[in-house]
């Protein structure tokens, strides 16, 4: 499952679907081995699509929110800074 793990990131799987757009171009593969890497690469391209659909909603959401206050993740550093 290691292999699998390091394939979850965008970067992993659009550099293996950009791999295997290469190998089909190239067009000296039997067709067993065409048809199990344009299926494989299918599977990367909704893969990703999936990922950067999420990614654009978590965007929207933020920029739906506006610019938010920057807080400090400590405020008991502030309540003694004598303000006032």
């Amino acid at each position: 499952m290691k292999k699998k793990r390091t394939s979850d990131s965008f970067d992993a799987r659009l550099a293996r679907l950009q791999e295997i757009v290469a190998l089909l171009e190239a067009g000296a593969l039997p067709l067993e081995e065409g048809l199990a890497l344009y299926k494989e690469g299918m599977g990367l391209s909704r893969a990703c699509r999936e990922q950067l659909d999420r990614a654009r909603h978590e965007i929207r959401l933020c920029t739906e929110a506006g610019p938010q206050p920057f807080e400090p993740e400590s405020e008991a550093d502030d309540d003694g800074a004598g303000h006032g």
